[in-house]
């Protein structure tokens, strides 16, 4: 793996973040539509309480493709020689990934209090 680090350049490793950022699309439509419910009439608390754990599964699992995508941006960053155009690049894609890992966590965190809510009723 360590040889795999410094043969890899930082175009790379844009490149990858580049992937990652796209496939980020995915993962935070998955956790935006984890917590959409139809009718919450339609089951009984018990089937929300037993539904939280999963949601806490699609919460991480959400934030690790953005997390990914700005760790290889950050590694993008890091690398040599450095190159302006790759330094904008990187930092844009870093921000983005960042901005996505927050708003999984905060639709996470949302779908997860609302079947606790489901859950008390």
């Amino acid at each position: 793996m360590a040889g795999m680090l410094k043969r890899w350049g930082g175009n790379v490793w844009l490149g990858w973040a580049f992937v990652l950022l796209c496939l980020t699309l995915a993962s935070t439509f998955v956790a935006f539509t984890s917590g959409f419910i139809h009718d919450p009439n339609d089951h009984p608390g018990s089937y929300y309480r037993n539904r939280i754990p999963e949601r806490q599964w699609v919460m991480a699992l959400s934030m690790l493709i953005p997390g990914l995508s700005a760790a290889a941006a950050g590694l993008s960053l890091l690398a040599r020689p450095r190159n302006p155009i790759r330094l904008v690049g990187g930092t844009i894609v870093l921000l983005l990934a960042v901005a996505a890992i927050w708003f999984c966590w905060a639709v996470g965190i949302d779908n997860i209090e609302h079947f606790e809510r489901l859950a008390r009723d």
